[in-house]
C-alpha cells in the first residue's frame, strides 16, 4: 500500500522530465538522474511522515493566538511575500501590485460567494468584517497572489537588471 502523499513524488519527477525533454541528450540525462533522486526523496518523505501521524505525533498548535491565529499566519506569509518582491526589485514589486489589484475583485466576489453559501467557515479569526467578509480574507486575497508572484520573480529573475 502506498502512502497517500506518494503521487506528489511523481509530480517532482514529471517537472524535471518536462525541462529535460528540451535539452540536449547529455544535459537531459543528468537532469533525469537528478529527477530520479527527487522522486526517491519524495517517496521517502511520504513514507517518513505517515508513521508520525499514525503514531499520534501532534502537529504544532498554531491556535495559541486565539482569534488572531489566522491574522498571524497572514502576517507571516505576507512578510515572506513582501521580502521576495522587494528582493526582486522595484519593477517586480509594481508588476505584482498591478496583478494583485487586477485579481482582487474576482477573488472578493469568489470569497464572498463561498462564505455566503457556506462552503467554508473561519473559526480562528478576529470577527472584524469589511464589506461583508472577514478582514483576514481580504488579507488572504492580497497575500496569496503576492506570495506566488514573489516566488515567480525569484525563480525567474529578469535579465534587464531589475532587482540589481
Amino acid at each position: 500500500m502506498l502512502p497517500p502523499a506518494s503521487p506528489v513524488a511523481s509530480l517532482a519527477f514529471g517537472a524535471v522530465a518536462a525541462v529535460a525533454v528540451r535539452r540536449e541528450p547529455t544535459t537531459a540525462t543528468m537532469l533525469l538522474v537528478r529527477g530520479a533522486y527527487l522522486f526517491l526523496a519524495g517517496l521517502l518523505v511520504a513514507v517518513f511522515f505517515r508513521p508520525l501521524v499514525a503514531a499520534g505525533v501532534a502537529l504544532p498548535d498554531v491556535t495559541a493566538f486565539g482569534p488572531y491565529t489566522y491574522l498571524a499566519t497572514e502576517v507571516v506569509f505576507g512578510s515572506a511575500a513582501a521580502l521576495l518582491l522587494v528582493r526582486a526589485g522595484r519593477d517586480a514589486l509594481w508588476r505584482a501590485a498591478r496583478t494583485v489589484a487586477a485579481v482582487y475583485p474576482v477573488a472578493y466576489v469568489w470569497d464572498w460567494y463561498t462564505l455566503e453559501v457556506g462552503v467554508f467557515s473561519i473559526p480562528m479569526r478576529t470577527g472584524v468584517e469589511l464589506l461583508g467578509i472577514p478582514l483576514e480574507e481580504h488579507l488572504f486575497m492580497l497575500v496569496v497572489p503576492a506570495l506566488v508572484l514573489g516566488v515567480h520573480e525569484t525563480v525567474n529573475p529578469r535579465e534587464d537588471g531589475d532587482g540589481e
